[in-house]
């Protein structure tokens, strides 16, 4: 079940990107910020 059921808010996308920044302990990840949303491909 997809939750929030919207895209992403571009302070949202920051917020990630600031705190990948800070974390020293996180490396060598993949992180999805897509509130389960998948898309298909076209």
């Amino acid at each position: 079940v997809p939750f929030p059921s919207r895209l992403g808010e571009p302070s949202e996308y920051a917020a990630l990107a600031l705190h990948i920044i800070e974390n020293q302990m996180l490396n060598g990840e993949t992180i999805r910020l897509d509130g389960a949303i998948r898309m298909a491909p076209k």
